[in-house]
């Protein structure tokens, strides 16, 4: 059975921890091609976020298929 968040049912039973460095998009779209419920992006500074630095908005970046 396929966990729930709110009225959202996950494809697996198997959560992506945000890991800095670790999850970046080519990874995150192997493991979800792999049965992985949820993924999500690794770790960003919030500061960095709000600057819009090139490589954090890089780092932020996700595809139709995560």
């Amino acid at each position: 059975m396929s966990p729930k968040i709110g009225p959202v049912r996950l494809d697996g039973p198997v959560i992506l921890a945000p890991m800095s460095g670790v999850t970046d998009m080519p990874f995150r779209r192997l493991v979800k091609r792999c049965g992985v419920g949820l993924v999500v992006s690794e770790m960003i500074a919030s500061r960095a976020m709000v600057y819009a630095a090139k490589k954090t908005m890089k780092m932020a970046s996700h595809c139709a298929d995560e």
